[in-house]
This record gives structure tokens, C-alpha cells and sequence, in this order.
């Protein structure tokens, strides 16, 4: 296992389709995608952060994001509003 796909599988469990974080980065503006990955790089700080880099992690959130937000074009998973 390499250290991608370690951090891949942290985010997945401690970000799940229907986390505020998700639901933010999809519907929201351009700012408040910079503002989860803050949030999302918060989740994984005193976890992931002393054997990995902070650039590394941002790197993968940023994928996962990405990833999450082009299933959610295309129809193959649904997200819940904030409130």
C-alpha cells in the first residue's frame, strides 16, 4: 500500500458523500472550495500530518474532491443539504 492510498481511504471514511464538506465544495462558490480543503485538511491534521506532508495530504483531498464532485455530475451519488 503506498502512502496515496493510505490517506485516499482516511478521506473516504472521515468524509463520506453526505458530509458538509462535500456538499460545500459541490454547491458552492470558487472561495468555499479553498475553505474545505482547509476543513478537510483540519480532519487529517494530527492523524495523517506528522508521517506525511501537508502538501501530500492537500494533494489527495483535492483529488477525493474532485473525484466526489465528478460522480456527482454524472449522476452516481447523491449529497444531502447542510441544514
Amino acid at each position: 500500500m503506498n502512502d496515496t492510498i493510505i490517506i485516499y481511504n482516511f478521506l473516504s471514511v472521515s468524509i463520506p458523500d453526505d458530509h458538509p464538506i462535500i456538499y460545500n465544495y459541490i454547491m458552492g462558490q470558487k472561495r468555499s472550495k479553498l475553505t474545505d480543503i482547509e476543513q478537510g485538511l483540519r480532519l487529517a491534521d494530527g492523524i495523517l500530518s506528522p508521517p506525511y506532508s501537508i502538501g501530500h495530504i492537500r494533494t489527495v483531498l483535492k483529488r477525493y474532491l474532485k473525484e466526489k464532485e465528478r460522480l456527482y455530475n454524472e449522476g452516481k451519488i447523491k449529497i444531502k443539504p447542510i441544514y
